[in-house]
């Protein structure tokens, strides 16, 4: 007994998938079923054509996603996301092995095995190293400017399967251009069984969502050919499959190629993890569950390593197949168990039924299949909201078609990066003031009654302080004190929102206490996290400073401030009121509770709480420009 329970804590830290079984019972089975017969019947047909966009047979998807959706299952933490084959990491997949090799040759097939290990090894370690957070670098808005870039160019790649013409290389405009001067070559009934695939397609989405349409039009396309022998009639068709499985292995390639890998197995790891952590925040928030960003990297490198193992291509997250799964009821990654079994079991005895399957059927599937990732609402909102989001967008969808996919996508992270920078450079600064009646502080430019003390200015940065804000802070709160009604001689810095402190970060420090210091005004700090504060000791910083000028709280310096100064200003009165108030408050609250002697010395308390109340108000009322008396917070009785 003693061995199963220390055993049960580590299986859950190494497999989510054991901590979602608890409770498991035949209601939740039977939804787990349903839930892979729909993604199954989605997951053959898209799997094939996606094969495709990554430059490779359409088998390679049954060999190598029975081991994605089988590792995904055992070592992400999301119970409902469906990791597979991915449009868009299928096209990235394909840009960067097609600028080392051909497509159809072995060294393609080996090299796009090599790159989802690579990616997947870069996903895996990168959870190991608890680098989940990265994602929020790559800014939601310009992933939706560069996911719709690759929807044009997936669709753009499908044109040709569906005019029954030759497919043209080169970018989007090239290949655009290509197709418009070659019309006349289309063949007019592989345009029709295109046409009326993707016509079949949409109407059955109509109909009901239930409805497995690619799966219904694949079945259907595969009997029409068989039955009118479109092969002979000059519509291409996929052809004799092979069935069976091939035996993991590491692919054959020396290690320049994996070096040119890299650049694209960071770029699949970091769109695959981009496009996941969104929707499985959703299914977690709506079932109930938390799912680890961190987990999460690491289930979708074990998929990519699976993947890659099978001699397969760079796996992803499938919206589609997701939010069936969901549909359907599903509980627990035991749908994407089953889902597996089942693509071996096609894989194995049922590749044969796949030989008529019409190419311009298959083109149609992934046409149908992109829609959702133009996503042109989006775009619009954009607008709308925020023309710099939207420019962020229009840049990355730009810079896609104009410099294909993985400029593209150098272009979109590096986008999302300068904007990151760029907006945490920007010198937000918040003035501090006690909000009236209270010992409470808030921003001066949110509460505009808040009251500060003349002489000493207290400033929050609204952003952790690093190198790319630290110049930008130490000029505002110069600026601050230049422009300042009442000449300023103590700054009071709120350091609350940096938890970590760099070494530019404490050099702007000392170099704002040196320029203070000429202005023979001194620097303060409040709430310095102990990293922080560590690294002001290292460099020295904290010694200038002075350690008696760091404080654990914004108040203590307020205090220590007035401490120090003779108080002269109405506003250090009326602080020291609203204080002498507040005390008298919860005395008198406490009263309730005391009885005899205790009760005697609380009423005496109070006498004298009031007695200095009202001398408090006789030196409000003599003191230069007074403020307007506040009755309403006089004693209580």
């Amino acid at each position: 007994m003693g061995t199963a329970r220390s055993r049960t804590p580590w299986l859950t830290r190494v497999s989510p998938f054991v901590a979602s079984l608890r409770g498991y019972d035949g209601t939740r089975l039977k939804k787990d079923l349903v839930g892979a017969l729909t993604v199954t019947a989605l997951h053959i047909p898209e799997g094939m054509a996606y094969a495709q966009l990554a430059g490779m047979p359409p088998q390679a998807a049954l060999y190598s996603t029975p081991a994605a959706l089988a590792l995904y299952a055992l070592f992400g933490s999301s119970r409902q996301l469906i990791i597979a084959v991915s449009a868009s990491v299928s096209v990235l997949s394909a840009a960067t092995v097609g600028a080392m090799a051909q497509q159809g040759t072995p060294r393609f097939v080996a090299l796009t095995a090599a790159l989802a290990l690579m990616a997947g090894a870069v996903a895996a370690l990168a959870g190991v190293l608890k680098l989940g957070r990265v994602a929020q670098f790559f800014s939601s808005s310009v992933l939706s400017g560069f996911v719709f870039g690759l929807a044009l160019i997936i669709a753009i790649k499908q044109v040709p399967k569906l005019l029954g013409i030759e497919g043209a290389k080169g970018g989007f405009f090239e290949r655009l251009g290509y197709i418009l001067t070659h019309l006349g070559q289309t063949h007019a009934l592989t345009l029709a069984v295109g046409a009326a695939s993707i016509a079949a397609l949409l109407l059955l989405g109509r109909v009901s969502r239930r409805i497995p349409a690619a799966l219904a039009v694949l079945v259907l396309g595969i009997a029409v050919s068989s039955l009118l022998h479109l092969d002979a009639k000059g519509v291409a068709i996929v052809g004799p499959i092979p069935a069976g499985l091939v035996p993991p292995q590491f692919p054959d390639v020396k290690f320049s190629d994996l070096v040119k890998l890299i650049p694209g197995a960071c770029g699949i790891a970091l769109v695959a993890f981009a496009e996941a952590i969104g929707p499985a925040r959703m299914f977690a928030a709506k079932h109930g569950y938390e799912v680890d960003p961190n987990r999460e990297l690491v289930g979708l490198g074990a998929a990519n390593l699976g993947g890659g193992l099978f001699r397969g291509f760079s796996m992803g997250c499938s919206l589609s197949k997701s939010a069936a799964n969901d549909q359907a009821g599903s509980t627990t990654q035991v749908s994407s168990l089953v889902t597996a079994g089942l693509t071996l079991l096609v894989a194995l005895f049922l590749t044969g039924l796949f030989r008529a399957l019409p190419e311009a059927t298959l083109g149609a599937i992934v046409v149908v299949a992109i829609l959702g990732m133009m996503d042109v609402k989006e775009l619009v909102r954009l607008a709308r909201l925020r023309r710099a989001d939207f420019l962020g967008a229009a840049v990355a969808l730009v810079g896609v078609l104009a410099f294909d996919v993985l400029p593209g996508l150098l272009i979109a992270v590096g986008l999302s990066l300068f904007l990151t920078v760029y907006r945490a450079s920007r010198p937000r600064l918040s003035e501090l003031g006690r909000v009236p009646g209270t010992l409470d502080l808030a921003a001066t430019h949110r509460e505009a009654s808040a009251i500060t003390l003349p002489g000493l200015d207290v400033f929050r940065p609204e952003e952790g302080l690093f190198f790319a804000n630290a110049t930008s802070l130490r000029d505002e709160v110069l600026k601050r004190v230049r422009d300042a009604k009442v000449p300023v001689r103590e700054v009071l810095l709120d350091l609350e929102l940096t938890d970590d402190l760099d070494v530019p970060g404490a050099d702007m420090l000392a170099g704002l206490h040196e320029d203070l210091s000429h202005r023979r005004i001194t620097l303060s700090l409040a709430r310095v996290h102990a990293p922080a504060q560590r690294l002001l000791e290292r460099t020295g910083v904290l010694a200038k400073v002075g350690r008696q000028n760091v404080y654990p709280h914004v108040h203590a310096g307020v205090e220590a401030w007035m401490a120090r100064h003779e108080s002269q200003a109405w506003q250090e009165w009326r602080l020291i009121q609203d204080g002498l108030y507040l005390v008298r408050s919860r005395v008198d609250e406490a009263g309730a509770t005391l009885h005899g002697e205790e009760r005697h010395r609380q009423e005496d308390l109070l006498i004298r709480l009031d007695e200095a109340d009202t001398r408090m108000r006789e030196l409000l009322r003599n003191l230069p420009h007074p403020p307007a008396d506040d009755d309403s917070r006089g004693p209580v009785h």
